[in-house]
Parts: C-alpha cells; structure tokens; sequence
C-alpha cells in the first residue's frame, strides 16, 4: 500500500505545475438569456454563432443576446427533446444537435431542425465527423455510424464489443473511441474492425474507472480523460500510456469531461474539481474562487471549446457559460477579496513606488496598501489607534521621501510611514505647531531640488526640514488645490477645484492663473482641474472635471480643447500618463482612454475589454520602469503594458439578427420573411408595414458593448449614419418605393470598418389607393363620373325646362282658376239677386196656395231649388270671400252638442230616404267653445252633404272631447262610401277638383274647400282619412278657446 502511494504520488509530480498567471472569465448564465445554467456542450457555427446545449433547450448567442430553440409540438422542425449533450460543426458547417432522442441537423436557412431517422430514441452522448463524410454517434455506450450523402445509418454490433464513452477525429483522419472498460478504440477503415488499446492504471484495481475523453495531442500522441484516474497521454508508436495527473491537490481524484487543443501544446481539461490547462510540460489550475467575479462560476466543467478568436467557453453544471478571451486578461486586475491576499479596498486613490519596487497604494475606504511587485502579495495597513498605525482609512496623498512614505489623510493630517519597519514615525495634525491649517492633506509634489510641497483644500504649503513643519506658500491663493507637478522648467503647475491653474517657481514671487472665460474659446475649458501632465515633447496636457482634455500652447497662454465633440467618451477626466510609444492614456468617468497626441485619433478601454469598471478615480495612476501603467478605479486596481493592446485584426462577420414590423418581432414562417432574416435578401411590404426596425450584430465577443455600428438606408439616402454602440434602428411610415438597407461594425481594436457588408432589400408597396388597380378604378370612376356629370346636367336641364312648364301649366291654371272664380262669382251676384226677388213672392205664394194641394207641392220644389241655387251662390261668395281675406269670423261662446243636434236634424229627411244608417253621437255633457256659429254651421254642413253623396248605407257623426287635450274639441263624420285613396287624401279640399267617373256626384266641388278655408280661419284642422272598419272618416279639430272671443252680449275679450 506504502508502494502504491509512493508511486501516484511520483507521478502526481511528473509535471510541473506553473505559477498562478491571470485568468479572467465573463459569465453568461440565466439572468443574460441562458435558457439553463447546466450547459454540457458547446459549437460555433459557420456564420459565427455560439451554440449552447443546456438541460432546457438549444441556444444560440451572437455576442448580446440568446435565442434559445425547444421542442415543440405544435411546430414542424422543431427539436425532439430539450436535453441537449451533443454539438458538432463539421468541415462543412453543418451544425449537428445530439439530444435526449436523437440526432438533428440544424436547417439554418429555415431555422428548423431535421431529424437522423434511426436516431428518434437515442441518447446522443458523443458526434465527429471523419474524412470519409460520415458522422460517428456515440448513444447509450452504442458506436453508429451516418453515411450523410446517401442519409443511411448503421450499427456496430459483433465489430464493437465495447461500452463507448465518446468519439474523436484525430488530425490524420483516424477514428478514436473511449470506452466504459477502460480502453481506447482505434478503427481500422481498411479492415473494417477495432484495435483495443487498456489504457487504465493496474495500481488500483478496486478504483471504479473508464475513459471518458481522447483528444489528439500532436507527435503521434493522444490526451486521454478518465473518470477517477486523472489525465494520461498515449503513445501511438509505443502504445504506451503516460500518467499525467492523478490526483487533485486535496489527493481526491479527477474525473475528466472534456479535452480542447487551444493552442500548440496547450490543452483545456474540463474536470469535476475546476480546469487544468496543460501546456508545455506545465500544469495550471482554474477553480472557482468565492468572492471573486472572474473567476469560474462553477468547478463541475462540462465542456470546453474553443472559438475563432482564439475565445475559450467553459460549460459548467450550476454556473452557466464561462469565457475566457487572451484580450480579456490584458488588463491584471486588483480587487478586494474576502479571506484571499488581495488589496484592501476598492476606491484605490494615489499610487507611488519606494526604493524596493514595492508600490504603495492608497484607497479612501480602506486605508493603505503595499504591493510586492515580485511576488503579486499585498500587505494591509489600516488604522488600530496605536501610534505606529496609520492615523485614518481615507487616503488621498501619498509621497516617498528615501525610505519614508508620507501619507495624506482626509481630515486627519499626515503620517509618515518607514518603510523598512512598515510603522509611522510622526504624525502631523492641524495646528499651530505643525503650522496646517487643515487637517486635509489632498497630493505631495517633491522638486527636483529636493522640496516638499504640500496641496490641502486651504492653501500650498513647503515642509521646512529644519523646522520640521510646514509653511504656506506666501503670495498664492488659498484655494483647494487638487494636483501638483513640476514641469521640466522647474515650474509648478497646481490644479485647483473651481479656480483653474495657478502656475508659479518656487522661491520666486508671483503667479500666473489659468481660468475659464466663457466669452473666449481659447481659455481653460473648466476650472476644476483633475490632472496636469507633461510628456516627453514638453507639452503641457490638463484634464479637468467636464471640460475634456487641454493642451496649452505655451507661445500664446492659451489652451487647445479636445472633448467628447472629437470622440471622447466623457469630459470627466483623470489622470494622464505617456506610454513608451508618446502615446497618452488617462482615466475616465466612462473608461480607459487611449489618445494619439499626432493624430488625435481616440480608443476607448471599457468593462467589456476587462476592466474592472469604466469609473477611475481622481489622481490615480502611475508608470512603472518597465512601462507598466496602474490606474486606480472606484473598484480596484488594474495594470497593463500598452504594448500588449494591439489592434484586433479579427475580421467579424457582421448579420441582421433581427426584423420588427411596428415592434412585433417577424417570424419566418409568415409572408412577410417566409425563411430565417440571416438568409433574407429582399422583403416586400405593404403601406401598413412601413414602420418597422432592424436588428443586427457583429459576431465578436471580445468586448461586443464596445462594437460601433453605421447603417445606410439605399433610397432615402447614400450617407452612413453613425450609431456608436446601438444595435437597432427605426424606420417610421416609409413612403412607397424601393430600399436597400446595408450595415457596417468597427470592431474594438480595430481601425477599419468591415466589408462585404449586409444588405437587405426592401419594396414598400403603395397604399391601395396609389396602386395601379387603384389607378384603374380611378379612371372608370373619373370617366363615369363625367358621364354622370353629362346626363346629370342634361337631366338637369330637362328639369329646367320641364318647371318652366309646369310654372307656366300652374300660371295658367292659376289664371283659369282665377277665371271660373271671378266667373262663377260674377254669375253668384248676377243670380242671387233674382233670386231674392223670386223667393219673396213665392214664399206668398204658397201661404195662399195651401188650399190647393197640387199646387203647393209644385211651390214646394220651386222654393227647394230656389234654396239650393241660394245656398250655391252664397257657398261661391263666401269661397270668393276666403280666398282674398276678406270673410271675417266672429268667435261667440256656442253650445256645440246643441248646434251639432241642429245640423243632424236639417238633414235627417234627406238620410231616411235614402235609407241611410245615421246617427249622432254626442257626450253626456254639453260642449261649449268659441265658434263662429255660422261658419260653423257651413263647415258641418258640407261635411254631413258631402258623406250623403258618397255614403252606401252609414253616416256617423260623433263629437269628442278628451280631458287630456282640453284645448281642442273633435267632430268626426264617418261614411262606409268607396274608400278615399290615400294620395287623393289631400285633393279632395282643392277648389273644383272632382273624383273619377264612376265616383262623380252632383255638386259644385267648392264645399270641401271651403270648409278646410273655414276651419283654418278658425285655427283647427280638417283631414280625411280611414278607420279601423276602412270606412272614410272625416275629422275635424278646433280650438275650444280663441285669441278675440265675444260673449253673447255682444262684448269681446282678449285670452
């Protein structure tokens, strides 16, 4: 037992392990669109997509956002099941999708997926491709094999008589498989069968074991992963097995799940216990560090794979996707961690180095720090009340003087710290004796004579040596001073907050002050200044808090801006450091800046190119002897060698990843986009459709925020428009025509726009009413309209001439009438006057002819005619009278019910002998109301006459009145005659006008007339209509009250 141990533990060390070098990793996990955190493969595509199989679906990444494929049912093409294991991309760039039932081609021009038939309930553990076109399968520890010209699928069975674990393709076309029983396949394409190779260790048969991963290492070897026995490398000459790594540092085995060249000897082994990077005979180990944000997100590594960028992703079991980019870890990072050597704090403040090469580093929330450069180790020096401690956590200044460290507190002095004790000596504190004024020290400046000067929010100061104290700066304004430097000409250029720069020589009087003046563009362009620096051509550089960067013209005194106009990404700027190339780069509210004092060109460093964040702190950064910059950030510390940060030469393949019709996303299996939008050439759309917007994406994931983007929209207009980082663009209510939209990407890193660029035609179709159906319809609707327009004025003037007829016909008909009244009216005055002479004497006549019977009937008739033609002359004077206003009427208080019985009974002899059915009805109580009796009488008279003429058996006359209605009283007069057609309802009461032939009676045809004249002096209403018997029925309404009523006296009065 002694033996064995002694043996795993030489071989534990038959590799070296290197020294912790920085490996930073951005996370990808649920919260960022990950359908699953457990992820247990990964591919790139041939248009440059990251695809991700998860435990819940297959995801698809361009840099900024996933778009995750599931089973569905209710669509075709869709995947089988959501258990992804398996991803493979092949020479060819086709994408296989092993899952929990079998294998799919992925379709991307459709965006479906195509099931392997003989695959449906299979579970894909492992696919490769080999030379021959065939796609190897590892399912349930079974070998198949998919001849994909001819799409026919089939089994070893006899030929393999061994669990598989896994496939690979080793460089020179040969098939590996790993296997359940602890060895390696080889096929034999000649022979057609297996060469086994047992590649487990005999030290420990009792460990339970297998090979669960080859990959071909190079120089005729090949990686092998097991499950428990670590990592081995075969020899394809010797078929000898090497252990490389057995055990874990805990001595707990490793459990190997993936394998990935990244480079020339240098291999990424995903392990249950974190990543061992196998390179050049050295061993280095990731793991998950608490606390630590860049670290792996999870131990339990499922996969490794590498993109063409040089990326690595990591697929973990709980924590999503790591990557990691060689451009990432740039930039050497400095942050606090708990229970870990790392700095103290985050707002990391002044940095300075001693004699040692240590670099001091002081943070405003927690205290100091010592950096052993050497050995990356960090020593914490925070305040305990004693008198060797530092005096408060809060530090802004810091200055080695020989081996002592003066330390600037806020609010607290100054301290002086020996740096070979690593305690504070003395400690200076607002008073007299130490002659500060302020207890806030902000930044040191030490002359190249040797002086101290001091900057606080009151004043500069020298430290007197001999005195050992410090002395305000006489003749200089007392301000609060931010930053000091001395310039190669021994001058002192202080900036201030809120008072520009006071630029002066020590021991020589006087000043000279640099302000803003608004009214001149060439003076400061802030008064709060951040940073005074000059590089290695004596020019003097200023950075202020939001007025950008300054360069001062010395031969003028005046100032040169440079702001985000000229593509900074803040005006709120920091320190300024020169690089070894002249270059300048200085912090910023809104990342690291790198600017070309020649060209003026700019780059800008962000959180996406691994910095810790894009907010740097104030007077925060120093330049090492080897070129090394630090800048100190309000979340730690980083450093990096210009040098390194070469421009990306990575040519990204840019998409249009998305096509939004009024913010609805379109799908591709509508008219509109019948395919997937990455395929799409030419999309038409309707008026309706005509705001819409388009998505797309460089596929680059080094630092993907930092990627700008222009696009121009062929039709509208030639000229690019530049987006900066935005990713989307709106187009709103286009009008009909043709477009070609085209979008371009300047990657981060890169000084040129990409080519071969994108383009999308699109075809707005008019509105309906611009088409050329609607033109068409136009046109007929134009044409008829004219020839509407032509008939209707023809019909128009038909019209005319047909109303100058009837005005003519009415005139003419109005004359005639005018003549048969003056006629029959002339007649009535010519007849009634013999008439009245006639009817005296015959009326004498007849009182003495009463003897004589047969001449007193003759009488009779004589003076019954001799009324009638009476009657009808005095009916014709009174319609004459109507007619020309001139009947006036006057209104008495009548009994109507009395005057009615009247009436009834005048004519009750001519209605029995006729035999007619009449009748009166009349109400319990007497009617009284205003009427002209006469008027009255005539009106009622004409009536009852009129319905004996037309009567066949029944007249009714019926007096009516209704409380409800107490204004007006009703006298119907009803006969069962031919009934009145309903459009003669109105000519009845026209003067002369006489129904047909058949209908023809004796009269006038003046009487109706006139009765309707009567009651409308009287202010009623006469009609005729039908009953609920469709008998004719006469109504008339008038007032019981009238506006001049006279009583029976004689008198009248006004209602």
């Amino acid at each position: 037992m002694i033996l064995r141990l002694l043996i795993l533990t030489i071989l534990f060390f038959t590799v070296r392990f290197s020294a912790a070098q920085p490996y930073y990793f951005r996370h990808y996990q649920v919260e960022n669109g990950l359908s699953h955190n457990t992820v247990f493969c990964s591919a790139q595509d041939g248009s440059g997509f990251m695809w991700f199989g998860t435990k819940d679906g297959l995801n698809r990444f361009d840099g900024y956002q996933f778009k995750t494929y599931r089973f569905d049912a209710e669509k075709a093409g869709s995947l089988g099941n959501d258990l992804i294991y398996a991803l493979h991309n092949d020479a060819k760039n086709r994408l296989w999708v092993g899952t929990n039932s079998g294998v799919y081609l992925y379709l991307p021009q459709h965006e479906s997926f195509e099931i392997v038939k003989g695959t449906e309930n299979l579970r894909i553990n492992d696919m490769a491709t080999d030379t021959r076109g065939n796609l190897w399968i590892v399912a349930l520890g079974r070998t198949l094999i998919y001849n994909i010209n001819k799409k026919a699928l089939s089994q070893f069975n006899d030929k393999a008589k061994f669990v598989a674990t896994s496939v690979s393709a080793m460089k020179d076309g040969s098939i590996w498989i790993s296997t359940l029983q602890g060895t390696i396949e080889e096929y034999d394409f000649t022979n057609k069968k297996f060469r086994s190779h047992y590649v487990m260790s005999k030290l420990n048969p009792n460990e339970n074991s297998w090979a669960t991963k080859v990959r071909d290492a190079g120089n005729n070897t090949i990686l092998i992963g097991t499950a428990n026995q670590g990592i081995k490398l075969f020899d394809r000459k010797t078929f000898k097995t090497k252990e490389l790594l057995v055990f874990n540092a805990d001595k707990t085995s490793i459990y190997v799940r993936d394998i990935y060249q990244a480079a020339k000897n240098e291999f990424w082994i995903a392990t249950e216990s974190g990543i061992y990077i196998y390179a050049n005979q050295r061993i280095t180990r990731l793991r998950k560090q608490y606390g630590n944000a860049y670290s792996l997100s999870d131990e339990a590594i499922y996969s490794v794979y590498q993109d063409r960028e040089k990326g690595i992703w990591v697929g973990t079991y709980f924590g999503g996707i790591n990557y990691y980019s060689s451009q990432y870890a740039l930039f050497t990072k400095y942050f606090p961690q708990k229970e870990v050597n790392a700095l103290s704090g985050s707002d990391v403040r002044e940095i300075c180095k001693d004699a040692y090469g240590n670099l001091w580093i002081g943070t405003e929330d927690a205290g100091l720090n010592m950096l052993n450069t050497k050995t990356g180790q960090f020593t914490n020096f925070f305040p305990d009340g004693k008198s060797s401690s530092i005096s408060y956590s809060n530090i802004h200044g810091l200055l080695v003087d020989d081996d002592k460290l003066w330390i600037g507190t806020f609010e607290h002095g100054l301290d002086v710290l020996d740096i070979k004790t690593k305690k504070v000596v003395k400690h200076y504190t607002a008073g007299n004796k130490s002659g500060l004024k302020t207890g806030f020290v902000v930044t040191f400046c030490k002359t190249k004579g040797g002086e101290i000067l001091l900057a606080t929010i009151t004043g500069l100061y020298r430290y007197n040596r001999q005195k050992d104290n410090f002395e305000p700066i006489e003749g200089l304004p007392t301000v609060f001073y931010e930053v000091l430097t001395e310039d190669s000409k021994g001058n002192i250029w202080a900036g201030t907050f809120d008072s520009g720069i006071i630029r002066f020589k020590p021991g020589k009087p006087g000043f000279i002050q640099y302000k803003n003046n608004p009214k001149n563009n060439n003076s400061l362009s802030h008064n709060t200044v951040n940073g005074i620096y000059e590089d290695s051509k004596q020019n003097i550089w200023v950075s202020t808090d939001g007025g950008g960067l300054n360069l001062f013209d010395a031969k003028n005194e005046t100032f040169k801006h440079i702001t985000v106009k000229d593509g900074l990404p803040s005006n709120f700027l920091f320190k300024i450091m020169e690089d070894e190339e002249g270059k300048l780069w200085m912090g910023s509210t809104r990342g690291l800046i790198h600017f070309n004092p020649v060209n003026r060109s700019i780059k800008v460093y962000s959180k996406s190119n691994g910095l810790l964040t894009d907010q740097f702190n104030y007077n925060s950064g120093f330049k090492a002897d080897d070129g090394r910059l630090y800048f100190g950030s309000v979340r730690g510390l980083i450093s990096f060698l210009p040098g390194e940060l070469k421009n990306f030469n990575f040519k990204s393949p840019v998409q249009i990843t998305g096509f939004q019709i009024d913010g609805a996303d379109e799908k591709q299996d509508n008219l509109v986009i019948p395919q997937s939008i990455l395929y799409t050439k030419k999309i038409i759309l309707n008026d309706a459709q005509s705001s819409f917007s388009v998505d797309f994406a460089a596929i680059n994931y080094t630092a993907p925020d930092m990627t700008q983007y222009a696009y121009r929209m062929k039709g509208l207009s030639d000229k690019w428009n530049y987006l900066k980082t935005n990713r989307k663009v709106y187009f709103t209510k286009l009008s009909a025509g043709n477009y070609v939209f085209e979008v371009k990407a300047l990657l981060n890193g890169s000084d040129n726009w990409t080519e071969n660029n994108p383009q999308i035609s699109i075809k707005i179709l008019p509105p309906i009413y611009q088409s050329t159906l609607a033109y068409v319809i136009y046109g007929i609707v134009i044409a008829l309209t004219v020839l509407y327009l032509i008939k209707t004025y023809h019909k128009k003037m038909e019209n005319r001439s047909q109303r100058r007829m009837e005005r003519f016909e009415n005139q003419k008909e109005k004359e005639i009438y005018q003549a048969k009244i003056e006629f029959f009216t002339n007649i009535a005055h010519e007849i009634r006057t013999p008439l009245t002479l006639i009817k005296a004497p015959m009326e004498k006549i007849i009182k003495q002819a009463s003897g004589v019977p047969f001449i007193e009937k003759n009488l009779r008739t004589m003076e019954r005619n001799t009324d009638r033609l009476f009657n009808l002359t005095n009916q014709l004077l009174d319609f004459r009278k109507t007619e020309v206003n001139g009947f006036s009427l006057n209104f008495v208080n009548a009994n109507i019910s009395d005057i009615l019985l009247e009436i009834f009974e005048v004519f009750q002899p001519v209605a029995d002998a006729k035999g007619f059915s009449y009748k009166l009805y009349l109400p319990d109580k007497k009617l009284f109301a205003y009427v002209d009796t006469e008027a009255f009488y005539k009106i009622m008279s004409n009536l009852i006459d009129n319905a004996l003429k037309y009567s066949e058996q029944l007249i009714e006359i019926k007096l009516n009145f209704e409380a409800s209605n107490a204004e007006f009283f009703t006298v119907s007069v009803t006969n069962d005659g031919l009934p009145i057609q309903a459009e003669l309802r109105e000519k009845i009461f026209e003067p002369f006008f006489r129904a047909t032939e058949n209908q023809f009676k004796q009269g006038t045809g003046i009487g109706l007339s006139l009765s309707k004249a009567l009651t409308e002096l009287h202010g009623g209403n006469l009609f005729a209509s039908l009953d609920e018997r469709e008998q004719n029925i006469f109504i008339l309404q008038l007032p019981i009250h009238q506006l001049f009523e006279f009583d029976l006296k004689g008198k009248w009065k006004k209602q």
